[in-house]
């Protein structure tokens, strides 16, 4: 299924970088915290460039933002950069184990 954007083509030298686009270059909206929650993340993962990674639960988080947007407001703490990435956890907490599947701690 391709996702189908809304408004006026985009100049590729004007796209925004943390947003997707249709064929035509249009922008397609993001999703949102409300609707990541909604669908079962279990929080919103975010990732330095230096592959340090962290977990921020919803209760810290705007229903209204887009998820790609929380990463401008992080700072990684181990090297303090701001190169990060933002994406929802769609692992529920759950890890496989020789036995099944148990919840992490």
């Amino acid at each position: 299924m391709r996702a189908i954007g809304r408004g006026p083509s985009v100049p590729r030298r004007l796209r925004n970088p943390r947003r997707s686009y249709d064929l035509e270059g249009r922008e397609c909206e993001p999703a949102t915290v409300a609707n990541a929650r909604q669908n079962g993340a279990r929080g919103i993962t975010v990732k330095c460039a230096c592959n340090h990674e962290a977990l921020i639960p919803f209760e810290r988080l705007w229903p209204d933002e887009y998820v790609p947007d929380v990463a401008l407001r992080c700072r990684c703490t181990v090297c303090g950069g701001r190169r990060i990435e933002s994406y929802p956890d769609w692992s529920g907490g759950w890890r496989w184990k020789a036995g099944g599947l148990a919840p992490t701690t």
